[in-house]
């Protein structure tokens, strides 16, 4: 698939995956384009199965930071429907998988705008705030946060929450000592 602008999605990829990667496969082998979102977490851009690097986003004269954008509209777009943005959910193990027209839901966790859409309305359905559990690229569950770290969830995958519009590794609360 050639590299088009309106095919550029993001995707959310563990920190490590670019370097372990190696070289993109859009036909320059250069370098994978990526955004860091967190110290665990990061943004890179895909055109159907082709990972981009820096060098075909230029073909495509974006720097990072606007096709990050872009493939946050691009997101968006595909789920659009008459009556808004379409988030497709089914119980599972105390919470709902969610998925999303025309991308992986995962992806919708690798810019601010998308994930806070997603978040908001998750919370909403399950009445509190959430946390999202991604098993694979293309499994992602919202869970209740409160006593999420009791269900087990992250054994297997990674547990993240929305922290300031980035998805950040749940933390445990700290227990702190009462005055003597």
């Amino acid at each position: 698939m050639p590299l088009s602008r309106a095919t550029l999605l993001p995707a959310l990829r563990p920190a490590a995956w670019s370097t372990r990667r190696g070289l993109s496969d859009d036909g320059f082998c250069d370098a994978v384009a990526t955004i860091s979102l967190s110290h665990e977490l990061c943004a890179a851009f895909v055109c159907g199965d082709v990972d981009v690097s820096y060098r075909g986003l230029g073909e495509l004269d974006l720097s990072a930071h606007r096709a990050w954008e872009l493939a946050a509209r691009n997101l968006i777009a595909r789920a659009q429907t008459p009556e808004g943005i379409r988030v497709l959910t089914r119980p599972y193990s105390g919470g709902l998988q969610v998925a999303m027209p025309g991308a992986p839901a995962t992806s919708w966790l690798a810019h601010p705008h998308t994930l806070t859409i997603l978040d908001g309305h998750l919370a909403h359905l399950l009445g509190e705030p959430v946390a999202w559990w991604i098993s694979s690229s293309e499994k992602l569950v919202a869970v209740p946060r409160a006593g999420v770290e009791k269900q087990g969830f992250g054994d297997e995958g990674t547990l993240v929450e929305w922290r300031h519009g980035f998805p950040a590794p749940v933390s445990r609360p700290t227990p702190v000592p009462s005055p003597a």
